[in-house]
């Protein structure tokens, strides 16, 4: 039984500097504080399943949605934990494209997120995170479109919004 509550306290840990990694390794990526209006643009287009796309023009949040952002998040945690820095900066909205970033943000993202990750380097080994599934995230609907996420009980501070291709991706400011 002990052992039990060892590897629990040991696993709210690793969620822990999960949680607190993802908010500083994904606000690495911004140039600022100020978050964006996370609210989804009118243009925003659906995806073939046009169950995930919201009636309208995005503001609302379907089952769908929940689950997809769910998804999202869970994939966004194994490429933390692979430490591919650019794939993990695909999981984040760039304002000025309504999608992930490219080119020269992209980089500078990356850049950023590998700086602020450097302290976690022991916490994120490959495949830390892969025995994270879906029963271990909450995904709530927010009243502006946006998805609060929660990974056991571990508030994650960075809300997702639907991009103009109909992806989640964490919502902060460049």
């Amino acid at each position: 039984m002990e052992l039990t509550a060892l590897r629990g306290t040991a696993r709210r840990g690793v969620v822990t500097a999960a949680a607190l990694g993802l908010a500083l390794g994904v606000s690495a990526c911004t140039g600022d504080e100020e978050q964006p209006d996370p609210t989804p643009s009118a243009e925003s287009t659906t995806t073939a399943d046009d169950s995930s796309a919201a009636s309208d023009g995005g503001a609302e949040v379907t089952d769908a949605d929940l689950t997809a952002a769910t998804d999202r998040f869970l994939a966004f945690l194994r490429v933390v934990d692979d430490q591919d820095w650019e794939s993990a900066c695909g999981y984040v909205l760039d304002p000025e494209t309504g999608t992930a970033p490219e080119g020269e943000r992209l980089q500078s993202c990356a850049d950023g997120a590998a700086g602020a990750m450097a302290e976690y380097e022991e916490v994120l080994a490959p495949g830390a995170f892969d025995s994270f599934d879906a029963s271990m995230v909450r995904a709530e609907p927010g009243e502006d479109g946006t998805i609060s996420l929660s990974l056991l009980e571990q508030e994650i501070d960075v809300p997702m919004v639907r991009g103009d291709d109909g992806q989640w991706y964490f919502s902060i400011s460049f």
